[in-house]
C-alpha cells in the first residue's frame, strides 16, 4: 500500500504541475481544503439524504467523488514539509487509539451507529463525509486523513480507491490537454458525463498497465 500511495503522490504532483508549474508557490492550503469540502457536498448528493422525496443511491458516482477528493487530499499532503500519513492509515485500519485532536464524541457516535443491528450505511457515509468537510473547513489535515481513510475502508477499500484515482488522474490529464482550464472542454459527451464513460472503461480493463491507453482510446473514439 505504501508504494501505491507514493505513486499516487507522484501522479498528483505531475498533474498539479501540468495545471500550474509552480503550483506549490501559487496555491494555498485553503484552496485544497475548499475543494475537499465542496467535493464532499457533491458526494452527499449521490446518497439518499432528502427525506421529502425518494432518491436512489448512486454508489458508483460516490466512489468517483471519493477519487476526486483524494486528488485534493494528496495535494494537501504534498504541501507539507514532512508528510505524515499516520492518520490515513489509522482510518483505513479502523484504529481508534491515540487520536489526538479528533473529538471523542464523534468517534463514540460513529461506533454506536455502525454497530447497531439496523445500521444505515448511507447515513454512515454521510456522517463521514460531513466530518471530512468539517475538518477541511478547519484546515485540519489529520482529521481529514483519518475520516477519509475511514470512509475508504467502509465504502470500497484502498485498492479500489487506487484504481479509480489512477483512472481519474488520467482523465484529468485529458481534460487539461483538451481545454478544461480555458473552458473549451465539455464534460457532457453524447448526453453522458465523462465520469460515466470512465467508469465503464475501468470496468473493462484487467491490466493496470493498459489503463491509460484504453482510457485515451475510449475518449478518442467518442470525440474527445
Amino acid at each position: 500500500m505504501e508504494e501505491k500511495i507514493k505513486q499516487c503522490l507522484e501522479l498528483q504532483d505531475t498533474l498539479n504541475q501540468k495545471i500550474n508549474k509552480d503550483w506549490k508557490q501559487i496555491r494555498k492550503k485553503e484552496d485544497f481544503c475548499r475543494a475537499i469540502w465542496l467535493e464532499c457536498a457533491e458526494a452527499v448528493e449521490s446518497l439518499p439524504w432528502k427525506w421529502w422525496k425518494k432518491v436512489e443511491p448512486d454508489l458508483e458516482n460516490l466512489e468517483i467523488e471519493l477519487a476526486d477528493i483524494f486528488h485534493f487530499v494528496l495535494s494537501l499532503i504534498l504541501m507539507e514539509n514532512k508528510p505524515d500519513l499516520t492518520y490515513f492509515y489509522k482510518g483505513l485500519n479502523e484504529d481508534f487509539t491515540n487520536l489526538k485532536g479528533i473529538e471523542g464524541e464523534y468517534i463514540n457516535h460513529y461506533l454506536a451507529d455502525i454497530y447497531q443491528k439496523d445500521s444505515d450505511k448511507y447515513k454512515e457515509y454521510i456522517f463521514l463525509l460531513e466530518r471530512i468537510a468539517e475538518k477541511s473547513l478547519r484546515q485540519d489535515l489529520k482529521g481529514v486523513l483519518f475520516f477519509f481513510g475511514l470512509i475508504t475502508k467502509r465504502l470500497m477499500g484502498f485498492d479500489k480507491l487506487y484504481l479509480l484515482y489512477y483512472g481519474k488522474n488520467i482523465l484529468n490529464h485529458i481534460r487539461q490537454e483538451m481545454g478544461y482550464k480555458s473552458g473549451d472542454y465539455k464534460k457532457i459527451i453524447n448526453g453522458l458525463e465523462d465520469n460515466k464513460y470512465l467508469i465503464k472503461i475501468i470496468k473493462e480493463v484487467d491490466d493496470l498497465n493498459q489503463l491509460e491507453r484504453k482510457i485515451r482510446e475510449g475518449f478518442s473514439s467518442i470525440g474527445v
